[in-house]
């Protein structure tokens, strides 16, 4: 076990966001607070040299199996392109193996909405209690950050960051409920084994962060009294991979996946099999994504111009036509219309009333044709 380091809606993040949990602490309170000292967590490869789960290693697969190493890409605004969907469809998979597989999260992401991190924070407390779950940070801000407290091995690219949880309204800090963020990241960090004295640093700027030093021990404090500052009054914390190794936050450092399996001893492959599911999970989302914000705008503005040349039932049925793709684009993918196109649920029924109308429309007028004919 490691040490016990003792969005149009709600976005992270970036429109009434993640900003997450109380330690309610102010700052004259906090130089009360003792500080919290714990050794290092030791490398994963010191712990688990056999690629196991460390939670629940008697629940690694048959030893004369491989085990599974799966990468899932999360890129993008959390609850569009990184969602718990993508997790649990991995997870479904991961577990036809057996407990104790790896399950790497790959996080690129500025933050998003808040109400997609209930959601995530389930599946990867659930993922985490069958398999062994990694978290790769290219980059994680807000949202992107609490869902990497989750897991309890962490890894940064050499120029990742991570931090700043903070829940906004537009571009206005939600204030009020600023002390419950504090302690929900507080607690996100107690889940992967981290100080909890570290989140309140990440969702208010006010609140200060040190830490010394000593071999393998580190102590943390609510205040500058440490050797070295992680956090003043001027900026929320923000962890670099030098900061986060060097405080025992993060688990080291690597800039491929050759590198990650390396530091994760998952490098035998007698042992371990690097299965592509994850990767192949991901890109048929992120495909999808594409294609909505891709199609979406220009079949809005078909909708007003296909067709008037010729006019009437040409026109009606050509509006009909691209209105349907665009409700079609809805059903497959939700997420990016509502949250990053503005298109909500109620444009869509909107739209399928429309085309009743449209076909209503149609039909009279070839009643009257026919009749013009007789």
């Amino acid at each position: 076990m490691k040490h016990n380091r003792s969005m149009s809606s709600t976005r992270w993040f970036s429109i009434a966001c993640f900003a997450c949990l109380t330690l309610s602490v102010d700052a004259s309170a906090q130089t009360q607070n003792p500080p919290s000292t714990l050794p290092t967590k030791p490398k994963a490869t010191d712990v688990a040299p056999s690629g196991q789960s460390k939670a629940t290693p008697a629940e690694a697969t048959d030893e004369r199996k491989k085990q599974q190493v799966f990468i899932l890409p999360l890129d993008g605004m959390v609850g569009v392109g990184l969602r718990h969907d993508e997790m649990e469809q991995l997870e479904k998979i991961a577990d036809k193996y057996g407990p104790g597989q790896i399950f790497i999260i790959r996080i690129n992401s500025n933050g998003g909405l808040v109400i997609e991190g209930d959601k995530i924070a389930e599946s990867l407390t659930r993922i985490k209690n069958k398999h062994r779950l990694v978290a790769w940070i290219e980059k994680a801000i807000s949202g992107g950050a609490f869902t990497a407290l989750y897991a309890n091995e962490m890894y940064f690219m050499p120029e990742a960051a991570l931090g700043s949880i903070t829940m906004l309204s537009g571009r206005t800090e939600v204030t009020a409920v600023r002390e419950d963020w504090k302690e929900r990241v507080a607690q996100a960090c107690q889940t992967g084994d981290r100080d909890p004295l570290i989140g309140p640093a990440m969702v208010h700027s006010e609140v200060e962060l040190s830490y010394d030093k000593v071999g393998d021990k580190v102590t943390f404090y609510p205040n500058m009294k440490g050797k070295y500052p992680l956090s003043n009054r001027e900026e929320n914390l923000d962890f670099s991979a030098q900061s986060a190794e060097h405080c025992g936050f993060s688990d080291g450092t690597a800039a491929t996946e050759a590198d990650l399996f390396r530091e994760l001893g998952l490098d035998d492959p007698t042992k371990f099999e690097v299965n592509n599911a994850g990767k192949v999970i991901s890109t048929k989302w992120q495909k999808l994504i594409k294609g909505a914000k891709d199609e979406v705008p220009l079949l809005l503005q078909k909708r007003g111009i296909e067709g008037t040349s010729q006019g009437g039932i040409a026109f009606l049925q050509a509006r009909i036509r691209n209105t349907q793709k665009i409700i079609d684009w809805f059903k497959k993918c939700k997420a990016a219309m509502v949250y990053e196109l503005n298109i909500p649920e109620e444009a869509i029924e909107q739209f399928e009333a429309e085309i009743v109308q449209m076909r209503k429309q149609i039909k009279e007028m070839q009643n009257a044709a026919a009749g013009a004919r007789n």
